[in-house]
């Protein structure tokens, strides 16, 4: 688990926290980001009715013991599954990118599952970026149609051969679902999670534990925003990190001038 925060002088600049994020961020945490210039990010956010175009996982935070001196990302992006710094987006191109900063919180989220669920997705560095996914999705939301929610007989079926044949393409926050149900999926068959935690890391409303993989892989920036089994924590704009503690409070934020 990460370490608790030992300042309360937010706003902060994003120098600041980035060199102190391990007293601020933990491995696994969500991070959300508002592309504000490019179409692509301007039709994200419009066809999912969101503030957010990218989701990215937080990979590694500054950890003497681990080698790592940054903050890195896991993320699905154009160029393919990779790691990102966090500094690219809060510092390089703090005009150009809004940031929130979500948190799967439970009592049975220990260092090892934070581990499993980073490790899975680091599986699938330099994975393909699935663009037929987001076009699919776009033409859903174009005629105003929730995706299908998958619960007929054979969906377990589905579900046991999406584990043997994992998929090869992602759309960015598809992959941050993923990389979580995968993981918890495999801890308890193993016995190390109940079997009830299954439904702790569904952040798509509507979604079931038997869902197909297209559905999975569908979930939007939209879904983990407004997922209540994530927490808020954090908003960053212009090189400035605020404490938040809701999404009314991040879009206040982001609409400040």
């Amino acid at each position: 688990m990460g370490r608790a925060d030992h300042s309360t002088a937010f706003p902060m600049p994003a120098r600041y926290f980035l060199a102190k994020a391990e007293h601020y961020l933990q491995r696994g945490d969500i991070v959300l980001l508002k592309g504000k210039v490019s179409l692509y990010s301007w039709l994200v956010r419009w066809w999912t009715g969101s503030e957010f175009s990218h989701a990215a996982l937080v990979f590694s935070v500054p950890h003497a013991d681990e080698g790592f001196e940054r903050t890195f990302l896991i993320e699905a992006s154009i160029d393919g599954v990779d790691i990102t710094d966090l500094k690219h987006y809060a510092r390089d191109l703090s005009l150009i990118y809004d940031i929130a900063i979500k948190r799967f919180e439970r009592p049975w989220v220990t260092r090892e599952v934070q581990s499993s669920v980073r490790g899975h997705m680091l599986n699938y560095i330099k994975a393909n970026y699935d663009y037929w996914t987001v076009l699919a999705l776009a033409r859903r939301l174009i005629a105003r149609r929730r995706p299908p929610i998958d619960i007929d007989v054979k969906a377990a079926r589905r579900k046991a051969l999406w584990r043997r044949q994992p998929p090869s393409r992602f759309v960015c926050s598809g992959f941050v679902q993923y990389g979580f149900l995968s993981a918890v999926s495999r801890l308890i068959e193993t016995k190390k999670l109940p079997r009830e935690a299954i439904h702790d890391v569904l952040f798509k409303a509507g979604m079931t534990a038997n869902a197909s993989p297209d559905e999975i892989l569908a979930t939007t920036p939209e879904d983990l925003a407004q997922s209540a089994n994530l927490s808020w924590k954090y908003a960053i704009r212009s090189g400035r990190v605020h404490r938040v503690e809701s999404y009314d409070g991040v879009k206040a934020i982001f609409r400040d001038k």
